[in-house]
């Protein structure tokens, strides 16, 4: 990783900041609505417990926690994000959605989580550790806060391995995509950033190897629409 982008890291959430106005738009847009399909994986793989405590890291607008609160064995959802401007838009969608008494949204950091240990038997990161300056310390804090039989699901972009799929959408995610995303958000270089965190990011095998670095057990990974994303489950023993 070159020091330009890991200075980047450490403040990537004023990038978030400042596109905040047009995240959720852009995001539907850009990946066409598939997003909502990925995001829904998570509720498939939960844990099988009752009366679930879930945490949300770089929880953005809150969209991870409006599908876990879609099940009925979690009953409280913490989101935590660094970026103020997300966490303010995404408490508006929690109250429109009149989810307030199983949602909470506030700032945090994912690599210093403000919970005590054992206390959450959900982790979950969508799209969100890859931007962090150290994700393996946020592995090890995650592991931390999670109780024993409680799990971890992260999802996060990867490279297609398919040479058609993979020359397809390398040339939208290096061109058009960059383009129009920081045409429509008015930022000269955001989705460039992004962009250049998915490549630098280790996925796959690479990733769950941090996984079990970290004490997870079972740790593997779901490749999703070809591989373009991956779901990684980790579990605490």
């Amino acid at each position: 990783m070159t020091s330009a982008l890991q200075g980047r890291k450490k403040e990537s959430w004023k990038i978030f900041d400042e596109i905040a106005g047009t995240y959720d738009l852009l995001n539907k847009l850009l990946s066409c609505g598939i997003d909502i399909y990925w995001r829904n994986k998570l509720l498939k793989n939960l844990p099988a417990r009752k009366n679930m405590q879930a945490l949300d890291l770089a929880t953005g607008t809150g969209d991870v926690p409006l599908v876990l609160v879609k099940s009925e064995n979690i009953s409280k959802i913490t989101g935590i994000d660094l970026s103020k401007g997300m966490v303010e838009l995404g408490k508006v969608k929690v109250k429109k959605a009149k989810k307030e008494d199983k949602i909470a949204l506030h700032i945090g950091d994912g690599c210093n989580i403000p919970a005590a240990d054992e206390t959450m038997d959900v982790v979950t990161i969508s799209f969100g550790i890859r931007n962090f300056p150290d994700p393996q310390k946020s592995l090890r804090e995650i592991f931390r806060v999670l109780k024993p039989g409680g799990r971890v699901m992260i999802m996060e972009f990867g490279v297609p391995k398919n040479f058609l799929v993979n020359t397809v959408y390398m040339f939208y995610f290096r061109h058009l995509l960059p383009f129009v995303g920081n045409l429509l958000s008015k930022h000269r270089d955001a989705y460039k950033y992004l962009n250049e965190t998915v490549e630098d990011f280790p996925y796959g095998e690479d990733f769950t190897k941090w996984m079990k670095e970290a004490g997870f057990k079972n740790a593997k990974f779901q490749e999703l629409t070809f591989g373009i994303s991956n779901l990684y489950i980790g579990d605490k023993e």
